[in-house]
């Protein structure tokens, strides 16, 4: 009995103690669980925020580049058009002339409605009929080019407005700006840079207004930095929006908005409302941003207001692509989790032993499906970006295509496909050069030599032979660079500019056209003045090249300007020109009114020139005794003294009604007389020039050219 009583207590002992060890094991056991489950479970949402952060990061950065590159199309377009000299020169009439912005208005619409030019404006116009007649006739030619510049740039609305924010121009249907445009207008006008507007709701289409300031041109105003007017364009965002935020459906996961922030004030850009946008009260941004977190939003329902998402700035708009996701969707998906790992910690206290490597493979496991999943979302945001994006660029009418620095095309749009004569985009890609057309060839070669040599954007004006027909582009150059900052291609836009480059071509030869009818009538009225013209025009341009002047622009100022010096001697009484005695005080005062009869028979001709200012400042002197304003020295531009030494010395060397010819040696010295009238360094040039071959042939062809009074 003794070592049976002594044996079952020391068993029943080891098996409490096994008890306990094994209890207080599993209490442990239990312990690491619940602490392993709630770090886990905080650890896993904190991961599903910061990946769904990152996806959110990354499809609105994609958007963000759609929309910069739409918004950098769209205001290029706009400054081309503003900075047209007809289009300045109108503005700069219209402001200097003060006609009221009604009466232009209506003589405008008179005109749309096919009355004549030269209608007499409306009785309340009285007080300015004079002007409103010499400004009237340009009036239909400026609509329709404010209807074609709406057309072939999608817009629903331009109108050009006055300083006063009137609007004095615009095409049938467009509406004068409201009082809450008028800050905004008021703003561009001011800082002298263009100013976009919020986001309205027009005719059942969201619209965005842009102001762009007008300047005068530089032969209007010498600093080039005047504003006569604002064009004020409607364009309809509808389009762009639904791109960006993929109301087609695109598969994303994510709510994608657009919202627009003037001031403090926040809105959100949405179709469905009745005015276009709503508010966002209690929202505010954080470095032009809205941070990664949560946020109330009052426009869903009930139960799912509280959002997760972020917003970034678009650059040059006042826009923001939102992307946002409900916390009750979030949970759901958080849910799951949940429930796997309270059954995992069941199975864990059950089994202690398998929870290790049970634990082991859910880890091993889970990395690899994170990444798997991540890699399979990346695609899906680069797939569904890259839709986008050949969907804008197929939409836009410039060409674009990248190529690297070895000449092979990797990405071309639509049109320029078209500009290839191909069909399809896709047909480009892998090409060389050498396997395109001979001048796009020798095109994309020249650009890429001039980007990668200066390391920096360039613009190309250039003509190419399209489909037979001879077209004009301005190309845009921007170096592409790698993760690295190493160049390793170009990006080049190629802009149709063809119709604008046509009606330059015409306006020139319109503006030809019109020297040559003036010259024959100045001759006509004076027959000494016969050939004086071009022979001045030929010797001003030799006398400008000697100075090393010889740039195009210089050259054509001179030519014109000579050809059109004697203009308003047309006015002048003809017995006054061809009188034989001197001339009285009198007479001699209406004899330098011809510079002003110049002056008013020339200001309504676009010659893109200083042809005017060379004419109205070439019988100034620089000792201040020329006229018609006694301008000395430092006033008078080169350009007419250029002129006043080549039409003085032309005009000693032919006779004239009131004396003999001079010698050239008299006319040079009177030319060189002290105190200097003339300008001693074009004089200079003179005397060189004559000792020239081709100063002589002038020389023999100035003095052989048969006068009037030899005939």
């Amino acid at each position: 009995m003794a070592p049976q009583e002594l044996t079952l207590p020391g068993v029943a002992q080891r098996n409490r103690k096994a008890a306990l060890t094994m209890s207080a094991l599993f209490v442990l056991v239990l312990c690491l669980i619940f602490i392993f489950a709630r770090w886990y479970l905080h650890d896993s949402r904190a991961q599903l925020l910061r990946e769904m952060g990152q996806d959110m990061n990354s499809q609105a950065s994609g958007k963000v580049a759609l929309l910069t590159v739409w918004s950098g199309t769209l205001a290029g377009q706009v400054n081309i058009f503003v900075a047209q000299d007809m289009l300045r020169l109108f503005a700069a009439e219209v402001a200097s002339a003060g006609v009221p912005a009604t009466d232009m208005l209506q003589m405008a619409r008179l005109s749309q409605n096919g009355a004549e030019a030269d209608t007499e404006p409306p009785a309340d116009t009285a007080s300015n009929s004079e002007l409103l007649k010499k400004i009237a006739p340009r009036l239909p030619l400026m609509v329709d080019y404010l209807s074609d510049f709406m057309e072939k740039n999608s817009f629903s609305g331009a109108s050009l407005v006055n300083t006063d924010m009137q609007m004095y121009l615009a095409p049938e249907g467009v509406q004068p700006p409201d009082e809450e445009q008028k800050p905004y207008l008021q703003q561009a006008l001011n800082s002298k840079q263009p100013v976009l507007m919020p986001v309205r709701r027009e005719n059942g289409r969201l619209v965005m207004d842009m102001a762009f300031p007008i300047f005068a041109p530089l032969y209007v105003d010498s600093t080039g930095d005047r504003v006569v007017s604002l064009l004020l364009a409607t364009y309809s965002v509808l389009p762009v929006t639904a791109a960006a935020t993929g109301e087609a459906g695109n598969g994303s996961q994510y709510n994608t908005f657009i919202l627009q922030s003037f001031g403090e004030k926040l809105q959100r850009i949405a179709p469905t409302e009745v005015s276009g946008v709503s508010d966002l009260p209690g929202w505010s941004l954080h470095d032009e941003k809205l941070p990664l977190g949560t946020r109330i939003d009052p426009g869903l329902p009930e139960g799912e207001r509280e959002i997760y998402g972020l917003a970034l700035p678009v650059p040059n708009l006042p826009w923001l692509v939102e992307q946002t996701l409900p916390m009750s969707r979030i949970d759901e998906k958080f849910a799951g989790i949940r429930q796997n790992v309270v059954v995992a910690s069941l199975i864990m206290a059950a089994l202690a032993g398998g929870l290790l490597a049970a634990l082991w493979w859910s880890l091993v496991s889970r990395n690899e499906r994170a990444v798997a999943e991540q890699m399979h979302k990346l695609y899906l945001v680069v797939n569904q970006q890259k839709q986008i994006m050949d969907g804008v660029n197929s939409a836009l009418s410039a060409g674009i295509v990248l190529n690297d620095l070895n000449g092979v095309i990797h990405y071309a749009n639509q049109s320029f496909a078209r500009l290839c004569g191909r069909e399809k985009a896709t047909e480009l890609r892998g090409l060389k050069y050498s396997e395109l057309d001979m001048e796009l060839a020798r095109s994309l070669v020249t650009h890429t030599l001039a980007v990668h040599r200066a390391g920096e954007p360039f613009s190309f004006a250039e003509a190419l032979l399209v489909d037979g027909k001879l077209r004009y582009y301005l190309t845009s150059c921007t170096p592409f660079r790698d993760e690295n900052g190493r160049l390793s291609g170009m990006v080049s836009v190629y802009s149709d500019m063809t119709d604008i480059a046509v009606a330059q071509q015409r306006s020139q030869q319109m503006v030809a056209q019109t020297v040559n009818a003036f010259v024959k009538a100045i001759e006509a009225v004076d027959t000494y003045l016969r050939g004086q013209s071009a022979f001045t025009a030929q010797l001003a341009v030799s006398l400008a090249c000697g100075l090393g002047r010889n740039d195009a622009e210089t050259l054509a100022t001179l030519r014109t300007a000579a050809n059109l010096s004697h203009v308003g001697m047309i006015q002048l009484p003809k017995d006054l020109l061809t009188k034989t005695g001197a001339l009285s005080a009198q007479e001699r005062a209406l004899l330098q009114q011809h510079v002003e009869f110049a002056r008013e028979a020339l200001a309504g001709i676009d010659f893109g020139l200083p042809v005017l200012e060379a004419i109205t400042q070439m019988y100034e002197r620089l000792d201040g005794s020329g006229y018609p304003l006694a301008l000395n020295d430092g006033a008078i531009c080169l350009n007419a003294r250029i002129l006043a030494v080549a039409n003085t010395f032309c005009a000693l060397m032919r006779p004239r009604s009131y004396r003999e010819a001079h010698s050239t040696e008299d006319a040079l010295n009177i030319l060189s007389e002290t105190p200097p009238k003339y300008d001693a360094t074009v004089v200079g040039s003179l005397r060189a020039f004559l000792e020239t071959e081709q100063g002589m042939v002038f020389l023999e062809h100035l003095l052989g050219d048969p006068q009037p009074n030899s005939a």
